[in-house]
C-alpha cells in the first residue's frame, strides 16, 4: 500500500510540472529566463524551473521588450536584471559588452541578489574582463577586483600567481583572499614557483588564506632546486620540506625520497591528500603512522589506508579488519569478516 500511494504521488506531481505553462521564451538564443504568459505580459522565471524558483509578473511594455543577456533585458522604460527594475543605469545609452553591463557613463558589476553596483572610476569604452582570472578587469587607467579600484601602477601591474601581485614598486596579496595590500617591495626577481608559492631571491611566500593573516615565508641562505609536490608542499634544495609554507612537522623526514601518495583510480579521493611516505615511514598529516609498510601501504580513500598486512584510518591502526579483502563499499568499508567503517568518521558500525 506504501508503495502504490508513492507511486501514485510521483504520478501526480509529475502531471502537476507538466501542466505548468510558463510561456514561450522571448529570445531562446540569448535567454531561458524571460517569457510571454499566456495573458502576452512578460514574466521572468529563471532559467524556466517555476517549481523551485517561481515566476515573477513584470510591468514590462511587450512591444519594446528586448533580452540583452540571460539575465539582463530592457524596454523602453526601464532596464531589468532578473525581471527587476535597475535604477542606477541610463536606460537610453545601456548595453552589454561581452556580458558587461554598461551605459555611456558607468560600468556595472552585478551583485546576484541586489543587482547592478556601479564600478567607480571604470571607464566603459576600455574596460574588459581579464581572461583566465576571475572577478579581474581592467580599463586604460585602472586594473579592478569585482567592484574595486586596484591602487597599483597601471602600466607595470601584472599577476606572479592566482594569490600574489606586482608592480614596478610592490609585491601585492590579491583580494580574491582578503585585502589588497603590498607584501614587500618588488626588488625585481619576483618568480612564480606554483599557484599558491612564489620566490623572491632566497626567500618563498605561501598565501595568507586566513582573514587578515600575515604571508607565509621562508628564508634560505641559497636555493638551487625546488621540487613541487602540489600546490601546498614543496621541497627547498633537497633538504627542505615545506607544508602551505611551514617546514614539514616530523624532523627526521628523508627529503631526497619524499613523496606524496597518489590514490587508486578506481577510488573517490580528495587530490589535496594528507598521506606521504619517505624510504623509512608513512605519514599522515605530517606524522609517523606507526607500523606502515612503506613498500606495500597504498591509498583506499581520503582517510583510509592499507599495506599487506594492517589497514589504518589516519594514524589509526584498525585491529582484527583482513587488510587483502578491505575496501570501499558507497558510504562504508568493509572486509570479508563483515567489519564495517563508515567513511565519514572512521568508526566501527
Amino acid at each position: 500500500m506504501k508503495k502504490y500511494t508513492f507511486f501514485l504521488a510521483c504520478v501526480l506531481l509529475s502531471f502537476f510540472i507538466s501542466c505548468r505553462d510558463i510561456g514561450k521564451l522571448v529570445n531562446k538564443q540569448k535567454s531561458s529566463s524571460y517569457f510571454i504568459d499566456s495573458k502576452g505580459q512578460i514574466v521572468y522565471c529563471q532559467n524556466g524551473n517555476w517549481f523551485s524558483l517561481g515566476v515573477s509578473q513584470m510591468q514590462a511594455d511587450v512591444e519594446s521588450f528586448e533580452v540583452l543577456a540571460e539575465d539582463i533585458a530592457k524596454d523602453k522604460n526601464a532596464v531589468y536584471f532578473r525581471g527587476m527594475p535597475q535604477k542606477l543605469v541610463d536606460k537610453a545609452s545601456f548595453y552589454v559588452d561581452n556580458q558587461i553591463p554598461k551605459d555611456r557613463f558607468h560600468v556595472y558589476y552585478i551583485d546576484q541578489v541586489l543587482g547592478f553596483n556601479i564600478i567607480t572610476g571604470a571607464d566603459p569604452k576600455t574596460y574588459e574582463l581579464i581572461k583566465n582570472h576571475t572577478n579581474w578587469a581592467r580599463d586604460k587607467d585602472h586594473y579592478f577586483y569585482a567592484d574595486d579600484m586596484i591602487h597599483a601602477d597601471r602600466q607595470t601591474f601584472s599577476f606572479v600567481n592566482d594569490y600574489f601581485l606586482k608592480d614596478k614598486d610592490s609585491v601585492y596579496i590579491s583580494p580574491n583572499i582578503g585585502n589588497f595590500k603590498s607584501v614587500v617591495a618588488n626588488p625585481g626577481n619576483v618568480e612564480a614557483i606554483n599557484k599558491y608559492y612564489m620566490r623572491i631571491g632566497n626567500t618563498i611566500y605561501y598565501p595568507p588564506f586566513q582573514q587578515d593573516s600575515a604571508s607565509v615565508t621562508k628564508s634560505f641562505n641559497s636555493i638551487q632546486t625546488i621540487r613541487v609536490l602540489d600546490l601546498d608542499v614543496i621541497c627547498v634544495n633537497n633538504k627542505t620540506i615545506l607544508v602551505r609554507g611551514k617546514n614539514f612537522k616530523y624532523d627526521h623526514v628523508d627529503v631526497p625520497s619524499f613523496q606524496l601518495f597518489t590514490a587508486d583510480e578506481k577510488t573517490d579521493f580528495y587530490t589535496g591528500n594528507p598521506y606521504s611516505k619517505d624510504k623509512n615511514n608513512v605519514y599522515y598529516n605530517q606524522e609517523v603512522v606507526p607500523g606502515a609498510d612503506v613498500k606495500t601501504f597504498i591509498l583506499i580513500g581520503s582517510d583510509f589506508g592499507k599495506d599487506t598486512r594492517n589497514v589504518y584510518y589516519q594514524k589509526q591502526l584498525l585491529k582484527d579488519v583482513d587488510a587483502t579483502s578491505f575496501k570501499k563499499d558507497g558510504d562504508f568499508y568493509k572486509d570479508k569478516h563483515g567489519n564495517k567503517f563508515s567513511a565519514l568518521t572512521g568508526n566501527k558500525v
